[in-house]
């Protein structure tokens, strides 16, 4: 099956902290995410919660939390026609403050097609996280 894989990281002056309670909230998602409108949750931020994203010109896209650790990092999934999109999230200390880890895994007949779509602003949403996060 193929598969598309991307990562990027930011360092920066922020704190653990500060970058949890900007995941945990799914409403402030779209201060650091310029490509999503609005995202909502069913639950609490928790493993196994279902929430709706919606991207900028696609749509809403349904997702689960497949994956929780507070104060750590979350993994969400997203299935589409053709593709499976997994999304971890995951920041840690470091001397300068903080690094913040976003990776994609997308596997099936559309991960080629679907990857460099997907994580485009993919850089960009990590650097403004980091800076909201400051």
């Amino acid at each position: 099956m193929p598969n598309y894989e991307f990562e990027h990281s930011v360092v920066g002056p922020a704190s653990v902290e500060a970058v949890w309670a900007l995941w945990s909230d799914v409403d402030r998602w779209v201060e650091w995410d310029e490509g999503l409108e609005s995202v909502t949750l069913s639950g609490p931020f928790a493993e196994g919660s279902s929430g709706t994203m919606v991207v900028k010109g696609q749509g809403s896209i349904s997702f689960v939390l497949t994956s929780v650790e507070a104060g750590a990092g979350f993994v969400d999934e997203t299935s589409v026609p053709g593709a499976v999109l997994r999304f971890s999230h995951r920041v840690e200390r470091v001397s300068e403050g903080v690094r913040v880890t976003h990776s994609v895994v997308i596997e099936g007949p559309k991960a080629e097609f679907l990857g460099p779509l997907v994580t485009a602003d993919l850089p960009d949403a990590v650097e403004a996280l980091v800076k909201l996060a400051c």
